[in-house]
């Protein structure tokens, strides 16, 4: 009796939360097209954006690419040896958090799908910005290892940054065919060296073949990251997808200092909507999504 009581206030309390949500979602949604109503955007990405706004739900993307995924198609397997939940991905499994159910692995891994999709302003590649065969990868950030994992054939080697140790144990299980050319490292990427963060340039100073491919996208933590591989990014070659819409100013920020270190640069097509910081969101609402860098001539 008490675990059905607990099971039907879970219920209860999960339903009333999503209900909360959405109708914070419609408020918001009605602040930024009354906004925008006043102060029509010049930008052409950005009234693409809030036209696709005015017809649609509030959402992080904005685009009809995002139209084609539907976390109910997503098919969620248990692995019979070790337990954990997986999805395929290009043939691949692509394993999650054993903790996970199966509702957040499907709008999980559906969310990964629609970022990475070439038209997503999330994407970290594109056809003049590449994984190019025999790349090292330093993957920043990288969770449950799916951008990684589409590339690993390509890859010479990968190295996977993530401190969440519920990860690290499906990280362990989606990269086993492949464990010759990954290493996990279960430690905060920042500008520091302790128990729990390491900087990239200490880490990769005693590894003669360094990354070239550098993906950072570390939930707010991006400024970090860059003052930790002060060396990397001036005396070897770094291409970087580096994410931008994690605080308000981050895109202006990052771009100054990516010219100031003599990076060639540009950012992603498109806007997007962080929706973490819903109860605290400003004009101009929309933020750009990635930055995609080089220091040398590609």
């Amino acid at each position: 009796m008490k675990k059905t009581i607990e099971k039907l206030s879970y219920k209860t309390r999960s339903r009333w939360n999503a209900w909360f949500h959405r109708k914070k979602k419609q408020k918001i949604r009605r602040r930024i097209l009354s906004y925008f109503a006043q102060y029509p955007p010049q930008d052409h990405e950005l009234q693409e954006a809030v036209s696709y706004l005015s017809k649609h739900r509030l959402s992080t993307f904005y685009g009809t690419f995002q139209e084609k995924y539907h976390a109910d198609q997503v098919i969620v397997h248990t692995d019979a040896c070790n337990g954990l939940p997986f999805v395929m991905t290009e043939g691949k499994k692509l394993f999650f958090k054993r903790s996970f159910n199966k509702r957040t692995i499907q709008l999980l891994y559906n969310t990964l799908r629609v970022e990475q999709d070439k038209d997503a302003p999330h994407c970290y590649t594109d056809p003049a910005f590449l994984i190019n065969e025999g790349d090292i990868l330093a993957d920043v950030g990288c969770a449950e290892g799916y951008f990684s994992l589409l590339h690993i054939e390509k890859l010479k080697m990968t190295y996977l940054f993530e401190q969440d140790r519920e990860w690290i144990e499906a990280l362990e299980a989606t990269f086993t065919p492949w464990k010759e050319k990954v290493v996990i490292i279960p430690a905060f990427v920042s500008d520091k060296n302790d128990n729990e963060h390491v900087s990239l340039d200490h880490f990769f100073l005693p590894i003669p073949e360094k990354p070239i491919f550098y993906k950072i996208d570390v939930e707010g933590a991006e400024a970090s990251v860059l003052k930790g591989m002060n060396r990397l990014l001036k005396k070897t070659q770094v291409k970087m997808a580096l994410c931008t819409y994690h605080h308000q100013e981050d895109f202006d920020i990052f771009t100054r200092f990516l010219e100031t270190n003599g990076f060639r640069q540009r950012p992603n097509p498109g806007f997007m909507i962080y929706q973490n910081e819903l109860d605290h969101m400003t004009p101009p609402f929309f933020r750009k999504c990635l930055i995609k860098a080089t220091n040398y001539e590609a």
